[in-house]
């Protein structure tokens, strides 16, 4: 039995989106990554504040160190995020040489403006992606 295109795509889809938000939610939710936030809200309000009183010197002061927290937050982000580039890539060439020149669904025609537009392997990719993407990130919390 052969499974249909628009349930292939949108499961390998689905998969991906689980593995990276899983991946993330394990490598930004630690102590690390939440002391890491903390930090950055807590130089935040200071820097309002510095800001609201005309402190320029404490203002930049608060600026560079709001600069360096982010930057090590970025480093802590970074490993999942290249983890996931490479499985999308790699799924992404997979789905191109498969699917390419295929029709793999059509929007509704019941829907205004959007209705009755085919959609090709890529965007029906992205939008399963896009949709269980969001809706995995609300459930973790993300």
């Amino acid at each position: 039995m052969e499974t249909s295109p628009i349930l292939m795509i949108f499961f390998i889809g689905a998969g991906i989106s689980i593995f990276s938000s899983l991946i993330n939610k394990k490598v930004l939710g630690t102590e690390k990554a939440r002391e890491t936030k903390k930090r950055m809200q807590d130089v935040r309000s200071e820097m309002l504040e510095a800001q609201k009183s005309g402190d320029k010197k404490r203002m930049n002061e608060c600026l560079t160190e709001l600069m360096k927290i982010n930057s090590e937050y970025m480093r802590l982000s970074l490993k999942p995020m290249v983890i996931s580039l490479i499985l999308v890539i790699i799924i992404l060439l997979f789905l191109r040489n498969t699917y390419t020149g295929m029709v793999v669904a059509t929007i509704p025609n019941t829907l205004p403006v959007v209705g009755g537009i085919k959609l090709d392997w890529f965007w029906w990719y992205f939008i399963s992606t896009l949709i269980v993407s969001m809706t995995v990130k609300k459930i973790l919390g993300i």
